[in-house]
Formats: C-alpha cells, structure tokens, sequence
C-alpha cells in the first residue's frame, strides 16, 4: 500500500520479450532501500524488483500492464514518479494508494499560474462515479485532490512543491496519465450494489 507522496527517478533501459519488458530504474535514493523482491510504485503502477544493483533497479513488467498504464510509452530517460511502500509506523501524508491502475486519461489542459498549476483531465465515462468535488484520486501515483467535476472531466491543482518533485511537470496537453481512483469509492459502490440485490 502507499500514500502517493512520490519522488523521481529515471528510466534507464527497456529490454522487450514476447512476454513482457524488463525496466531499469534509476534512483540513488530509493535503490539503496531496496531488495530483490521488494516492490515500489512507478507512475502508480505497483512493480516487484527483480534485480537491485547500486542505483539500478529491475523490474519484470507483463504484457496486461504494459498493455494498461503508461509504461507502454516509456523510453530511456523518462522521468517516472516513485514510491517506496508505506510503512506500519509511518504516517499517511496523501491518501491509501494500492497501485493498481484502473485506466490512463488525456490530459485536455494544463493551466500554468504562478503559485500553482491547474490540470483537467478527461475521465473515461466507465469510471465517473469514482471522482468527486473534493475527493482524492492518483495520477501518475501522485495523491490529487479533485478541484471541480465537469460531466466527464476533473480539474486538479497543482501545488509548487509538487510541479518540482513530480513528472506532473513534465506533461503537455494529448498526453496521457495513469489513474488509480479511491479505493473507498470503490468498496462504497460494491457495497451499494449488495443491498439493492438484498432488497430485489
């Protein structure tokens, strides 16, 4: 599990095979904390490390998640939000993130203001019901806060000390983002759909 408070690293190499792609990630903070086996969130995507040496992390990606998230646009030197996962006694500075990706979303506009940016996102309409006023959602493994909800589209604002620590800087408008809706939404919607088959 983890809270979507990220850091950057960098890919550094992508080896393909028919049954999916081995990633290098750089990063000389997390790397040192990790272990063969360990997982880490990447772009939000959750990913066990098959290999670590000094810098270098690898991880095995299969075809279904190359095929759902933005890992199948990946190239040397993109720049990838990290996380490592939360800790029993840490503190939860976002919100419960599993990295699981639902779906990835454009990006319809970036609105860059002087104390904070504003990014609206096309929400695919299967997945509307999971995004309210004020609700929490990732992107990119980045923990968001919903700013306004316009039929298919949310509109989020981004913070300063965000737009520096996040790949959310580098994004243009066409591009897309992995999304990973509140898994309280989710269990809320399951739980409704019990009691109405309970009351048929």
């Amino acid at each position: 599990m983890f809270t979507g408070i990220v850091g950057l690293a960098k890919i550094i190499n992508i080896l393909s095979s028919d049954s999916g792609w081995e990633l290098t990630v750089e990063s000389s903070v997390i790397s040192p904390l990790m272990k063969t086996g360990d997982s880490v969130a990447i772009d939000g995507a959750c990913l066990s490390a098959i290999k670590v040496e000094k810098n270098n992390m690898y991880f095995f990606v299969s075809l279904e998640t190359i095929d759902k998230t933005i890992i199948r646009n990946y190239l040397p030197d993109t720049k990838v939000n990290i996380e490592l996962p939360m800790q029993p006694n840490g503190y939860l500075g976002g919100h419960y993130v599993l990295g699981h990706v639902d779906t990835t979303a454009v990006v319809s506009e970036i609105i860059e203001g002087d104390k904070a940016w504003l990014l609206n996102i096309n929400i695919p309409s299967a997945f509307e019901k999971y995004v309210v006023y004020k609700g929490s959602i990732a992107i990119n493994g980045v923990s968001l806060t919903i700013n306004k909800v316009t039929n298919n589209s949310i509109e989020l604002c981004i913070i300063p000390v965000t737009i520096a620590k996040t790949n959310l800087s580098l994004l243009k408008a066409g591009e897309l983002v992995n999304i990973e809706f509140d898994i309280l939404a989710k269990y809320t919607e399951q739980l409704l759909n019990k009691r109405e088959v309970g009351n048929v």
